[in-house]
């Protein structure tokens, strides 16, 4: 019994990797056929493409069941010549297989096209077999088509050849009650060749809308995706709240006035020596992972980094929107990259110091430019900050009094004095040396 059911599962597995084979290769086949080539295509127009060269294969193949039932019927030909009404049909499936080769000129020139023809061809057949053949009904998937290839481009258009279409169905339908003198038929004849044609109308229609709909999904999921890579993007490059109003309100001039923030700079001790004795490749790799590493640090915080440059890091607390710990983040933050850079120097064999600057007031923050745009932040804040970080020392923790203030009797400091900063003359600093002891 085991040895039985491990047949019939190698059984099942060879039918479906066959079947998987074939359809991927008649998959391949379509693409080809509908795409001529052309493989910049909006994915919306490979989708109509698609469906159109489906429901056209199909239909060539449905001319061809027709060209076997005329042929083991045996019996009706054209009078007085010596075409008979097998040849129409093999007619009809090699225009039919044509039609894809008119996607080179365009969906709308394929559509009025193929759609002329077609209704050529179907009025013709309703007037030689008759409306009792059904034949005319036919005509149906091509207004199905024609909505498919032009209902999203020229409306209007659509609409004018749908009523042509459906008024020459209607006319075949009430005009040739009779077949013609052309063929000679019976009723079982035409019994039969309508429940085919009805038969071969409805699998045309559910086939080409399977098709249609199928690759409409893999558009939609596509789309999705480019969007979840577009919005991920956006998230990397901005804050969620300035991209939402970005988005929300296009064009608007965003620049906010931040009472109260703190921003932290840090920069790498010796780098340009470092990097000089390195190779490009080396030099990248050793940014990323120290960077890497403050990113994750940034993100668990829930802080702003702001910008990178060159080896200096910049990150905020208290923007975009506004919070009552600001200062009491950044100062974590301060003390959680110099435990990082220890681990990263261990790791990487070589010792890495930081100078991290702080300092917290006010500032503006907003959007600059229209491509590669970022959030940045201006202001005397920002200015004292970065002299913070400049004018400490390596492997330490300098912040001003302003946020010495701030920080209370949560942490240990020692005092640094007065220092001369650029621009701002004597001012107050300290060190931040750790946390306070519980």
């Amino acid at each position: 019994m085991e040895h039985l059911i491990r047949y019939v599962r190698v059984a099942v597995d060879f039918v479906r990797l066959r079947y998987e084979d074939l359809t991927g290769r008649f998959h391949e086949f379509i693409k080809s056929y509908a795409f001529q080539g052309q493989t910049d295509l909006p994915i919306s127009e490979r989708s109509h493409r698609y469906a159109f060269t489906f429901g056209s294969l199909l239909g060539g193949f449905s001319a061809f069941l027709f060209f076997l039932f005329y042929y083991f019927y045996d019996a009706f030909f054209f009078s007085g010549n010596d075409l008979d009404v097998m040849e129409w049909s093999a007619l009809g499936a090699c225009i039919f297989g044509f039609y894809p080769f008119l996607l080179r000129f365009g969906l709308v020139a394929t559509a009025l096209t193929a759609g002329t023809l077609a209704v050529a061809i179907f009025f013709w057949m309703a007037f030689v077999m008759g409306a009792g053949s059904g034949l005319y009904l036919f005509q149906i998937v091509v207004l199905a088509i024609l909505f498919l290839l032009l209902g999203a481009r020229k409306r209007w258009l659509a609409v004018l050849f749908s009523c042509l279409t459906a008024v020459a169905m209607l006319f075949s339908r009430f005009a040739f009650r009779e077949p013609s003198a052309l063929v000679k038929v019976d009723e079982t004849f035409l019994d039969w060749l309508n429940a085919i044609v009805l038969v071969s109308i409805g699998f045309q229609l559910l086939f080409t809308m399977t098709a249609l709909s199928v690759q409409v999904a893999r558009a939609e999921a596509a789309l999705a995706a480019e969007h979840a890579r577009s919005e991920a993007l956006l998230q990397n490059l901005l804050p969620d709240e300035i991209a939402a109003r970005l988005k929300d309100r296009p064009g608007e001039i965003i620049a906010d006035g931040l009472p109260a923030v703190t921003l932290l700079f840090a920069d790498i001790v010796d780098f340009t020596p470092r990097s000089a004795a390195r190779s490009p490749n080396a030099v990248v790799d050793f940014l990323n992972r120290i960077f890497s590493r403050f990113d994750a640090l940034t993100e668990e915080r829930g802080l702003e980094k702001i910008k990178t440059i060159g080896d200096a890091y910049m990150v905020a607390a208290g923007l975009p929107a506004a919070r009552d710990d600001h200062a009491f983040v950044i100062a974590d933050m301060a003390l959680a990259l110099q435990a990082a850079v220890a681990d990263l120097g261990d790791e990487m064999g070589e010792t890495v110091n930081l100078r991290i600057g702080i300092h917290s007031g006010p500032a503006i923050a907003g959007v600059i430019g229209t491509s590669k745009v970022f959030y940045d932040v201006w202001g005397d804040t920002v200015n004292t900050a970065s002299r913070m970080e400049s004018q400490g020392e390596p492997g330490r923790i300098q912040l001003t009094a302003e946020t010495r203030h701030l920080l209370g009797d949560d942490y240990v400091f020692q005092s640094r004095g007065l220092i001369d900063i650029k621009g701002k003359g004597q001012i107050e600093t300290f060190w931040l040396l750790g946390r306070a002891p519980a």
